[in-house]
Formats: C-alpha cells, structure tokens, sequence
C-alpha cells in the first residue's frame, strides 16, 4: 500500500477519550474511537497500538506536545510510524516540539482490510527524561479492537524512588496484590477513577497516593515513583 501523507496543521483537539498504549511490540493495544492519549519518555521507550483500516480511506491523525525541564521548554523529536504486520510497508513522520502542539495526518487508501500498527517512539538514549504528550485519533474506513478490560495499573514497575528499602521489579496482580523481587508483597487499590489515583501498600510501609500515567508509572507529583516496564 503507497501511503499519501497529508501536510500537517498546528491546532489544538478536544480530547474525547483516553486510552492506555503497550510497550510491547508483539501485542500493541487497540486504538479506540476518539481521541487516545499517551506519554512518551525516552526512559521508558516506544509506545504500540494498532486498527484494522479498509478497504477505503483511512485517516490517521497525530499530535505531540514537548514536556520542560525545571519549568522551561526543551526541543523533543517524536517519530510516529505506521506499518503492517508483515512490514511490506512503513510510513514514518517524525514531529518536533518545543513546548507547543505540532500535528501531522496521514492519509493512506487501503485496498483490502489491514491490521495497521502504530508505533511512537521517543528520542533514543540521553542522560534527561525526554518526551512529552501525544494524541492519536483514527477514522474512515476503519475497525477497532476491543479495549482490555484489565485494569489499566496492572502490569510489572521498577521501583524508582520513595521507599527505605529497594523493591527491584514489582508485579502489580488483577487480584490487587503486589509481589517485588526483593520479597516484599502488598497491595493496591483503585481511588479515583477519573484522576486514575491509586492507594499502594506495601510490607506495612506508608501507603502512597499515586497517579497512573499510562506510558510512564504510578507517580506521586512530578516524582516517579514505579517506572512502567514492557
């Protein structure tokens, strides 16, 4: 398939849905109707969704917004890549931000239905976190996959900060358990939905308040707290 690239326009969406993205190459999460939202971060690595578009015209919509550092803007590359399963086609477009919204949209004229993947990759390497927000919206002659009904926070972290002893790698269960390669064990506990708050107790340690930010981990402010692992 040729994929037409359409010139991108600077503008700002209304944000419709927010979704959770995977790390995982070999099992990129489905792309939801609306707007599905991300964090990229060089530390972390490449985010992977994918559709089922045609046959007919597909329209792929991509937005990036740069995070700072210590309150000031800093120039970040994103490169979003479209492809198929059997890779006997790739389209990429790399967006640069430096504080402000930069967008693209790829149009592409499928002949039969494809399972397209998309993929979101940071800059490579770097001693700093880089990254920022994106959005992805997707729509024509398209399908969806059903969403994972999993809980969004389950999932393996590494410990990064926050607690007295080093907890290496930790396995949030659907159960709401917590297993830790260091041997301690806990739980967690969903406490508001909408801001994606949860409640973690760990081997009778503080409890901690933290946000999920899919693509990144559990923090607690601008503190990472578990770093979101493939």
């Amino acid at each position: 398939m040729k994929l037409l690239l359409a010139m991108a326009f600077a503008t700002v969406l209304s944000v419709t849905s927010a979704r959770a993205q995977s790390l995982k190459p070999e099992a990129p999460a489905p792309i939801q109707p609306g707007v599905n939202k991300g964090t990229i971060d060089n530390f972390i690595g490449t985010h992977y969704w994918y559709f089922t578009g045609g046959p007919g015209q597909t329209r792929v919509h991509a937005q990036f917004k740069s995070g700072g550092l210590m309150g000031n803007p800093y120039k970040v590359d994103v490169t979003f890549s479209l492809f198929d399963e059997a890779r006997s086609w790739r389209t990429n477009k790399v967006l640069s931000s430096e504080g402000k919204v930069v967008d693209y949209t790829f149009l592409g004229d499928l002949k039969k239905p494809t399972k397209v993947l998309v993929s979101v990759a940071p800059p490579s390497g770097g001693l700093v976190r880089m990254g920022g927000d994106y959005e992805l919206e997707v729509s024509g002659a398209v399908a969806f996959g059903a969403p994972s009904t999993a809980d969004p926070v389950v999932g393996t972290y590494k410990e990064m900060t926050g607690y007295t002893a080093d907890l290496g790698d930790c396995k949030f269960s659907a159960d709401g358990s917590i297993q830790s390669t260091n041997g301690a064990s806990g739980n967690w506990k969903l406490f508001d939905q909408a801001t994606h708050t949860y409640v973690i107790n760990i081997d009778g340690q503080d409890r901690h308040s933290l946000q999920l930010v899919a693509g990144r981990g559990l923090l607690d402010g601008d503190s990472l707290v578990f770093q979101q692992l493939r």
